[in-house]
């Protein structure tokens, strides 16, 4: 039973590590193609290549050093996606959490190869739910002109400040032998922010088509936002 406890921790922190990328690559303004590898050579089965600097900031989060077993003391583990404008103007446009509840635990749970299936699953319902929140539009006509899309990693309970009206989705839920997982995202609907600065009209409304589409360099506009903001978590 623990080394069975073991193996779904390792699943977890690996579940952890895809989630971000999937959030994170989804918002960096190309067009991504994920495909599914029966051969197991990927975890999960999805062929989702790690970006060095999204993997850096999600070990950092959990505490990777620690031992996988205490790996789940660091969760919610959340994924802030903000805007800014190219006048300094800033707006979060949505929070994705991962989280695990010690207390929906089932230990009567036997099959630790349908719970990785599951984790499969809930991975590919990401893929698809990243796609259709507001934000992804937004990140493929981001521009050095007009507003950049920046990201922070955090271990903690989700801040919102997503404004009024903002909607709440739970992607997914599984049980295992140590906690019951959940996949959730709040993202904003009224993309209006106001200015730093006192204008003649007090606040910015965003819509899609309203800026350029061609896009700057990957490594230029979209630097980590959690380096942007002094933040501990």
């Amino acid at each position: 039973m623990e080394e069975d406890k073991g193996e779904i921790s390792k699943f977890i922190k690996f579940l952890a590590f895809k989630t971000t990328q999937i959030i994170v690559q989804s918002r960096l303004g190309g067009l991504i193609y994920s495909k599914c590898n029966n051969s197991g050579a990927d975890w999960f089965n999805i062929a989702i290549r790690d970006h060095p600097d999204i993997l850096s900031e999600t070990k950092k989060a959990l505490q990777t050093g620690q031992s996988d077993n205490l790996i789940t003391n660091h969760f919610p583990l959340c994924v802030e996606i903000s805007l800014q404008t190219v006048d300094g103007d800033k707006m979060q446009l949505e929070v994705w959490s991962l989280n695990i509840n010690k207390d929906s635990a089932d230990p009567l749970i036997k099959s630790t190869y349908s719970i990785y299936n599951r984790m499969s699953n809930l991975l590919k319902s990401l893929l698809s739910i990243t796609r259709v929140t507001p934000a992804y539009k937004l990140s493929r006509r981001q521009s050095s002109d007009s507003y950049s899309i920046y990201y922070r990693i955090y271990s903690a309970e989700p801040e919102h400040n997503l404004g009024e009206s903002y909607k709440q989705v739970r992607i997914g839920q599984l049980i295992t032998q140590i906690g019951s997982v959940t996949m959730a995202v709040a993202y904003r609907t009224k993309m209006t922010i106001s200015p730093t600065q006192n204008t003649c009209d007090n606040t910015i409304m965003l819509k899609s088509d309203h800026f350029l589409n061609e896009l700057s360099p990957t490594h230029l506009r979209y630097p980590n936002y959690s380096k942007k903001k002094n933040t501990t978590v």
